[in-house]
């Protein structure tokens, strides 16, 4: 967002003229509408009274940023990392105590390994949720290898899981068609995703 349209947006919140925003900044009606369309620029003696006028600082105003957005966007981050963080670190301990309780009462090793395979995937979608619902301003791409890499890990550890506690290393190995699969999908689903916005 250019200064001209920064200082249209700002004028039209308020629901003013381009005549009174003139008057209170001793210009004439023509000066604030060549700003507007990115003729000219304020002088700089108009711009500290611009922004004290609009309540913004000289820095949200030449750069075009909405600072105050980006601090509020910034500590919603911030909560959602702690949030799917804590949630991710209950659901392991409550996986290892039931685990080891099951384990004091020689329940099944299929059980055992059941309750693990449902802990680890539900750590695992948490963490694909908070990746790709994160804002717009992280890279696609860096979004895209972080959710890959969560699925990759996960499908290793079931893999595993899988051959070691029911002895299926003859067809274990299906796990990573699997795990490529739904690689392929939220690939997809982001990429539809993406698309639908830009039409928007």
């Amino acid at each position: 967002m250019n200064i001209g349209e920064k200082i249209y947006n700002l004028r039209k919140k308020k629901d003013m003229s381009q005549e009174d925003l003139a008057s209170i900044l001793n210009v004439s009606r023509q000066t604030i509408s060549k700003w507007e369309t990115g003729e000219s620029n304020p002088d700089i003696d108009k711009i500290v009274p611009l922004c004290n006028f609009f309540e913004i600082s000289t820095d949200e105003f030449l750069k075009g940023k909405d600072i105050v957005y980006e601090r509020k966007l910034s500590k919603e981050k911030k909560k959602n990392k702690a949030l799917t963080l804590s949630l991710c670190l209950i659901i392991f301990a409550v996986m290892i105590i039931i685990t080891m309780l099951l384990d004091e009462i020689e329940a099944s090793e299929g059980i055992i390994g059941a309750i693990i395979m449902f802990g680890i995937t539900l750590i695992g979608v948490l963490l694909i949720y908070y990746f790709s619902s994160t804002p717009k301003e992280t890279k696609d791409n860096k979004k895209g290898k972080i959710i890959n890499k969560i699925i990759f890990l996960l499908t290793i550890i079931v893999y595993f899981l899988i051959s070691f506690i029911w002895d299926a290393w003859a067809f274990s190995w299906i796990i990573f068609i699997i795990g490529i699969l739904i690689m392929q999908v939220i690939k997809l689903i982001r990429i539809l995703g993406g698309e639908n916005n830009e039409e928007k």
